[in-house]
């Protein structure tokens, strides 16, 4: 297998991105979670469903996205972010585009 062919080679610098900001998006998850006016176990379900969000979003965003992008800027790593958050809307655009 030829390294323009490997799949991590290829995939690499999306990968890096949506990685970096799930790790932001984990850290925004825990200051959401930590200000909720619960006890402290409505705060640790919040948190943990927050970040079950943000994980399934960052795998939706990267399926979605992953063949177009091929650099890695904080400007991309923003956008990703913001995108994790927002994955059903895109998820439902792409899933109408596709019909």
């Amino acid at each position: 297998m030829s390294p323009n062919e490997d799949p991590l080679v290829r995939f690499m610098r999306p990968l890096l991105g949506v990685l970096v900001a799930t790790f932001i998006n984990v850290i925004v998850a825990a200051l959401i979670g930590g200000a909720m006016p619960f006890e402290y176990a409505g705060r640790a379900w919040t948190y943990t469903g927050l970040v079950l969000y943000v994980i399934v979003g960052a795998v939706v965003v990267f399926r979605l996205t992953a063949e177009a992008e091929r650099e890695f800027s904080p400007a991309r790593v923003f956008k990703w972010a913001l995108s994790i958050w927002l994955w059903p809307a895109l998820l439902a655009a792409s899933r109408g585009r596709a019909r």
